[in-house]
């Protein structure tokens, strides 16, 4: 079997593509990521085959991103979020071009909720589609988001001789064929009224087989009692020294030793002098760049984190309760916030815009002190590891293509 995969986003957006390819090709089956070329030096590092879908939009993609978490009434707009959105739908009709010209020697496309153009392959060369939604929850978007997508995408799908679509790149990116949702039944069980091709797998984990720790970072965790972990992603930050500060702040007001992971984010920015050393204020923080999260989130005592879909499923995954800071009413953060105060494993979420030393601090207090959460994220935590999201989404594909049949 031949399968082509793909999504446009962030790491986050990738990674769990990235995951179902690697078990694919395990299975026999040969793949290629289809990605934004931001992504190829990721995807090649992991021996995975790689095509450059589009043009490079990272720089645009952290704006939107920044103007999200800046300016929330932006979500309320649909004039304001067509004009933030509008320079991604030139990149629309290359995109097409390339998965369509990949599409004719696949068997099958496996698509995030972030990739409009596939659906569009999928209806104009009936190539098999497996679409891949990371929630099952909050999944329509605010009005506005669903009118300025609508109106981006829906004048190429015209152009192209499909219909027009209410809401293109979340609940209208679903495949008619078949749509995996990549998420714990724990947290949000299917309901009755879904079709039958619609899944629920679990979450899909990329595990880091051969990533070790560098010294300085395994003689840190190992020097005292776990650590709490502080990683937003790769949310942008117009002043990362500022946060950087309030950090090693609520830090040392909660009497603990942390690990600050930078990431894409640019956290710890002025606040350290390299990755791997301490920083010299007082508090017993130790800055990281890249580390796995399926490694770094267990050896913790609580994570701090922005509730991004593929963080929140690491931390579901590690049974460690967690603060959510999410970011901006456009993103899902909030929701995995919601949901995950509901299963006992968090307290009340900490708005990004509303983020002091102080109520970090007992954000941080309260999950080391309330044995309920500890409790609850560790009853979650084997819940979720006993599932094998990757592994049954990739025989839900094979069975697919069997029905249907080869190229």
């Amino acid at each position: 079997m031949n399968a082509l995969l793909t999504n446009f986003g962030t790491t986050g957006d990738v990674l769990p593509l990235l995951a179902l390819a690697q078990d694919l090709r395990r299975a026999g089956h040969h793949v290629v990521m289809a990605c934004p070329p931001s992504h190829r030096d990721f995807v090649l590092r992991h021996d995975c085959p790689f095509v450059a879908a589009g043009p490079d939009l990272q720089d645009e993609q952290t704006a939107i991103n920044q103007r999200w978490i800046d300016d929330e009434a932006t979500s309320s707009s649909s004039a304001a979020m067509h004009a933030l959105l509008a320079p991604l739908q030139h990149a629309l009709p290359e995109t097409y071009d390339v998965l369509s010209a990949q599409a004719r020697r696949a068997d099958v496309i496996i698509s995030g909720p972030a990739q409009p153009a596939a659906r569009m392959v999928h209806e104009t060369l009936a190539i098999p589609f497996a679409s891949v939604q990371f929630s099952n929850f909050g999944g329509l978007g605010t009005p506005a988001l669903q009118a300025a997508t609508a109106a981006l995408i829906n004048p190429f799908r015209e152009k192209l001789g499909l219909r027009a679509l209410q809401n293109p790149v979340t609940r209208d990116a679903n495949s008619p064929q078949l749509g995996l949702y990549a998420m714990s039944r724990h947290l949000l069980p299917r309901t009755s009224a879904w079709p039958a091709h619609q899944q629920v797998v679990g979450f899909f984990f990329f595990d880091h087989a051969s990533w070790t720790p560098d010294p300085p970072l395994r003689d840190f965790i190992d020097a005292g009692e776990p650590p709490v972990i502080l990683s937003f992603g790769s949310m942008p930050h117009a002043d990362p020294r500022h946060l950087t500060d309030l950090i090693h702040d609520a830090v040392t007001r909660a009497g603990v030793r942390a690990v600050l992971q930078m990431g894409a984010s640019g956290l710890g920015a002025g606040g350290h002098d390299g990755d791997g050393r301490r920083a010299n204020n007082g508090a017993d923080v130790l800055v990281v760049g890249f580390v796995p999260h399926g490694w770094l989130f267990p050896r913790g005592s609580c994570i701090v984190h922005h509730g991004g879909a593929g963080t929140a499923a690491a931390v579901f995954r590690s049974g460690r309760p967690s603060v959510y800071v999410p970011h901006g009413v456009i993103f899902d953060q909030t929701y995995w916030a919601q949901l995950s105060r509901e299963h006992g494993c968090s307290g009340d979420a900490i708005p990004f815009q509303t983020l002091t030393a102080e109520r970090l601090a007992d954000g941080i207090r309260e999950c080391l002190d309330r044995d309920a959460l500890r409790h609850g994220a560790a009853r979650l935590g084997e819940q979720v590891r006993a599932e094998r999201g990757v592994r049954t989404a990739r025989q839900a594909i094979e069975a697919l293509v069997r029905n249907v049949g080869l190229n």
